[in-house]
């Protein structure tokens, strides 16, 4: 029994084939032993990937799913039907992002694991590259991290609960014929947690000089980060706020001006020590209209004649845009009006007859204007994680020790960075309110970045929040009565567990699908 790489397609799968099949002469396909001989070998598995992660489903869902987009101008039933009506609350195990997401994160792992299994071979026939080895194998372990935490935050159905479901642990590659058990929260944080671990140690007894770049490598300060967001997903805020404030002061990365958010999020041009501490870095070549960031929104381009089929939402709109003073996210975020491309901003849109193509918000986040669809042409970087973020972290592991100043403080170093006039220090008095002015915060900062659907999971419930935040007329004006947040009442809601696959369920009859589905 040999295993074959294919390199002509991006979500190839290592399979066991009969010899006499793989005997004869196939083009771009090479055995297992031979593409995985050398440490530069395992380096390109390990890129593709993480390009097999760089999918923006989650991006969409989430942003759809809420209450940050609502359907555009040229929205085609994009959505809002069938089995992908996500802005309806519709989900079940055929919808596509839970596939997506399921699939993207299980294959870009067994990918990992593969270098995993291999780097002790390479490192026997090659021991002059031990260093590198050491830093491939760190950079493997933090991916495998990434990647069961976006498991676990989707498809478990309380985070904090030891005892509830997950996913599968894939600690090793699989054959096809396998049928691995759902493992338990408990065990996916222990298991993340000692990849990251591991992935430390690894980067802290290694001689080789830091790599250029940093962003778009898996590096110790992502490994911190990553610890950081696990403990606070699981509530552990003692532990989340001690690596929060590790990656904070030992990064060297720091909160982007106003100024720079333009570079951060438009042309990618910023520096490493700007805002960014992972993302998945994009090239020309790899310009497709099926898997562009922005084009999760619009057909063409972030413009009003770019056929954006989702719009920034009127009531996170009105959030940015009602804060005292002018938030520098709000351009960020949605595209000035102005011309053809710019979006048609109506103050007066209450009053409208034609929502739709009367008052437009074009979504700009994800390579601003210069986000295209032609052949080579520029698409954004697929963010990860912040240094912001981190900076959240610590704002609620004040909250839960009843520090509602350092609550404000923690927020105020981030706003003081998004206002050319420093707004004054938030006067928080309650724990509820602590934790709303943390999630409208995050809601803003964070928007159009796949956090907003895990925010409210966790925390709707300190934060005193029933119901997404949706203008009527991004439902009703529009004909999607459907869209009504009082359809999706947070409390006990099973949808905040994405259901388990199809595409699983038919692999493995026996696995436990999450309650509703």
């Amino acid at each position: 029994m040999k295993k074959f790489i294919s390199f002509l397609f991006i979500a190839f799968m290592i399979s066991s084939c009969n010899e006499d099949v793989l005997d004869p002469f196939l083009p771009g396909v090479a055995l297992e032993e031979e593409a995985t001989r050398t440490a530069a070998d395992l380096n390109r598995i390990l890129n593709s990937a993480q390009a097999i992660m760089t999918d923006r489903s989650e991006y969409t869902f989430t942003s759809i799913f809420t209450d940050e987009a609502a359907p555009g101008s040229n929205n085609g039933g994009q959505g809002t039907a069938g089995t992908d009506a996500y802005y309806l609350f519709f989900l079940v195990p055929t919808s596509e992002a839970p596939d997506d997401i399921w699939q993207s994160n299980y294959n870009a792992m067994a990918r990992v694991n593969l270098v995993l299994e291999n780097v002790e071979k390479v490192a026997t026939n090659f021991p002059a590259d031990a260093n590198l080895l050491k830093r491939i194998t760190a950079e493997a372990k933090i991916l495998r991290a990434l990647a069961h935490l976006k498991i676990l935050a989707y498809f478990a159905p309380d985070l904090t609960n030891n005892a509830a479901l997950a996913g599968i642990i894939a600690n090793r590659t699989f054959l096809y014929t396998e049928k691995p058990p759902r493992a338990t929260v408990g065990d996916f944080y222990q298991f993340i947690h000692q990849d990251l671990d591991d992935a430390i140690a690894l980067y802290t007894n290694n001689s080789l000089p830091a790599v250029t770049n940093a962003s778009v490598y898996p590096t110790i300060t992502l490994a911190r980060a990553l610890k950081a967001r696990a403990y606070n997903y699981k509530k552990d805020y003692v532990n989340a706020e001690t690596w929060a404030d590790l990656v904070i002061t030992s990064s060297g990365i720091t909160i982007a001006t106003a100024a720079q958010l333009t570079a951060v999020f438009h042309t990618h041009a910023s520096t490493p020590t700007q805002e960014v501490i992972y993302k998945f870095k994009r090239t020309n070549p790899q310009n497709n209209q099926l898997t562009n960031l922005h084009n999760g929104w619009v057909s063409v381009a972030n413009a009003r004649n770019g056929s954006p089929f989702y719009e920034v939402s009127r009531s996170l709109y009105n959030f940015l845009r009602l804060a005292p003073g002018t938030d520098a996210r709000t351009n960020i975020l949605v595209r000035p009006a102005g011309g053809a491309t710019g979006s048609l901003i109506d103050v007066n849109y209450p009053n409208i007859n034609d929502i739709r193509g009367g008052d437009i918000l074009v979504p700009f986040k994800h390579g601003g204007a210069g986000a295209s669809t032609t052949t080579n042409g520029f698409n954004p970087d697929f963010i990860q994680v912040r240094i912001s973020e981190m900076h959240f972290i610590v704002a609620e592991c004040r909250a839960a020790a009843g520090d509602f100043n350092g609550v404000a403080q923690a927020l105020k170093r981030i706003t003081d960075r998004r206002f050319a006039t420093p707004p004054a220090l938030l006067s928080l008095t309650s724990a509820q309110q602590a934790w709303k002015a943390i999630l409208d915060e995050r809601r803003k900062e964070l928007a159009f970045e796949g956090h907003r659907f895990i925010d409210l999971k966790r925390l709707y419930t300190l934060a005193g929040v029933n119901n997404f935040d949706r203008d009527p007329l991004d439902y009703n004006g529009l004909n999607f009565p459907g869209g009504n947040p009082a359809n999706f009442s947070f409390s006990g809601n099973y949808k905040w567990a994405l259901p388990i696959p199809q595409s699983e369920l038919n692999a493995n009859g026996s696995f436990p699908q999450n309650t509703g589905y």
